[in-house]
């Protein structure tokens, strides 16, 4: 597996091997490695290797995410049951773009920055190791890396425990920080993220000590001290400014640098792919009877009336599951509302016109203004203008709640609370007010929107006003101070998860912490199968290493949730 590893060394300065001649095959790599006339390493432009692993880290993320968010039902998970959901090929990219990719490339930048006094780089590098790293031991547990991208030193790597990753982790962590207060000769000219802002970096750097800190909390008692040492010493992702997240544009071209989800269900108009979870958009929406400023940001609904067709939504005529509770949603959202139940795994109707898909946030879609027609394809709202939310500042807020109820941390966690949600509502309004149409005029005869005795623009009719938002924290607040004991902690945990949209990397890791929310819509079938408290190993480990096997089964706990609360 390694020596695969190795061969996809020099793909961060393929760019200018291309100018030799060179291919992208296999075979061809390893020429490039061995031929004395080709590029090597140490002529690579560590500008061009650092780009190569942000946009990697981009593509991870990407592969990475929907999983998380359809395991806790943010996005539907087809199923039907938890055991053929997720088949060991299902991350085999996404563990290839880890290794192969984000490693192997900081590997190779490492000593060419070294001896450049290129310090930065080596910093940034080793934070996104961390997050990588991190991630790969949150989804499967135990997996290489003390052994890992060593090429012919060693091709089976054994597979090192989690708990041991993490406190390497932690080091690697440190050993970031320091180089970034070295006196670096320049800085990156072109870091996709901060723009080669050191305090920024080190902000998220921080702040996945944090995250770290945070998910190892059922097993190190002294978790809670050490966020508040973080605390202390500051530097946590905690304005809107610093948060981690790659944007992206509305350029449709090789490569198209659109959001993914964006291209995967926007490029042909009323051929929208994926559903969304039922069970998501009513926490979202009827949370409270106010409802939720985000709400329209998040969904865009192509028909404001659910469908009376069976040949669009066979739910229609099927009974109600018996292993649904009275509160629990099924089929009809309501509100025009219209996506799939956790675990459908029927055919595609022809409903792709109609189906309630992504809105503005964070992919980049269309406001819901009411106009219930058809996405228009590419030229929808943001065109893809989107972003991978990875670390915001909310999520800091959430954390430092979650922990201030039960590890220690210093503050009070309805602070935390009310500066997370405050957070998350003004980034997610904040990112679809420039768009052009909101401030289009509706008429009182507009057959498109609700009744009004006045022209009124799209602004004023749907975009939430201070008011809203108010009343909304309000209601947040009111339900965190009706509560005592864990019930607190769901309640921070509810308002977590609704921010979290876009990323199921933190909602994964926080169900699997906590338990919360402890409402989670059933699987259709009454006998899903065990939860997945970890996911299979890629079948690229399990073929390529004979010192990998596959786990017994998707109930295997990663180290840090063990005695963790049982999930469904």
């Amino acid at each position: 597996m390694l020596e695969h590893y190795k061969k996809h060394i020099i793909k961060s300065f393929a760019i200018l091997a291309l100018a030799l001649g060179f291919n992208s095959c296999e075979s061809t790599k390893l020429e490039i490695l061995e031929n004395p006339n080709a590029l090597s390493p140490s002529q690579a432009d560590p500008d061009l290797f650092l780009s190569e692993i942000e946009l990697s880290l981009a593509d991870f993320f990407s592969r990475v995410t929907n999983p998380g968010m359809e395991v806790t039902r943010m996005l539907v998970m087809a199923g039907p049951t938890y055991n053929n959901a997720y088949p060991p090929s299902t991350f085999n990219e996404a563990w290839t773009v880890a290794y192969a990719g984000i490693l192997a490339d900081i590997r190779a930048l490492e000593p060419i920055a070294e001896g450049k006094e290129l310090y930065t780089h080596i910093g940034i590098a080793k934070t996104i190791e961390a997050y990588v790293m991190m991630t790969l031991v949150d989804y499967f547990g135990d997996v290489p890396y003390s052994e890992a991208i060593l090429g012919s030193e060693n091709t089976n790597p054994n597979l090192d425990g989690g708990a041991e990753i993490y406190a390497a982790i932690e080091i690697l962590l440190n050993e970031a920080l320091n180089q970034f207060s070295r006196e670096e000769l320049s800085l990156p000219s072109q870091d996709l993220f901060y723009g080669g802002d050191e305090d920024k970096w080190i902000k998220f750097a921080n702040t996945l000590k944090l995250k770290l800190y945070t998910q190892s909390r059922l097993v190190d008692s002294n978790a809670g001290a050490k966020i508040n040492t973080l605390l202390e010493d500051g530097n946590l992702i905690l304005e809107a400014a610093d948060d981690f997240q790659f944007n992206y544009s509305t350029t449709n071209a090789n490569p198209d640098s659109r959001h993914p989800e964006f291209a995967n269900n926007f490029n042909v108009a009323a051929d929208v792919s994926d559903y969304m979870s039922n069970a998501f958009m009513v926490r979202v929406k009827d949370g409270f009877s106010t409802g939720d400023p985000r709400t329209r940001y998040y969904f865009y609904r192509q028909s404001l009336d659910f469908t009376t067709d069976p040949n669009e939504n066979e739910c229609i005529t099927a009974p109600r599951p018996e292993n649904y509770g009275p509160n629990d949603p099924f089929c009809d959202p309501g509100g025009g509302y219209w996506g799939r139940d956790h675990g459908d795994n029927d055919g595609t109707p022809p409903d792709g016109g109609k189906r309630t898909t992504w809105g503005v946030y964070p992919v980049g879609g269309f406001f819901d203004d009411n106009r219930g027609t058809a996405v228009p394809g590419q030229t929808t709202g943001l065109q893809g203008a989107g972003f991978a939310p990875i670390m915001l500042t909310s999520y800091t807020n959430f954390m430092l709640a979650e922990g201030a109820l039960t590890a220690g941390v210093s503050g009070d966690a309805r602070d935390y609370l009310e500066a997370a949600v405050r957070a998350s509502v003004s980034k997610v309004t904040a990112f679809g007010e420039n768009l052009d149409y909101l401030d289009n005029v509706v008429t009182p005869d507009d057959p498109d929107t609700p009744d009004t005795d006045e022209e009124e623009t799209v602004r004023d009719l749907f975009v939430p006003t201070s008011n809203q938002i108010e009343r909304y924290v309000t209601n947040v607040l009111d339900a965190y101070d009706a509560a005592t004991g864990d019930d607190r902690l769901e309640v921070v945990v509810n308002e977590y998860i609704k921010a979290l949209f876009g990323n199921g990397v933190e909602a994964y890791n926080t169900y699997r912490r906590t338990g919360f929310p402890s409402d989670l819509q059933p699987t259709l079938l009454a006998n899903p199968g065990e939860f997945i408290n970890s996911f299979l190993y890629p079948q690229e480990l399990v073929i390529q290493n004979s010192n990998a096997s596959q786990k017994a089964s998707q109930a295997v706990r990663v180290f840090w949730a063990e005695g963790g609360p049982t999930l469904e």
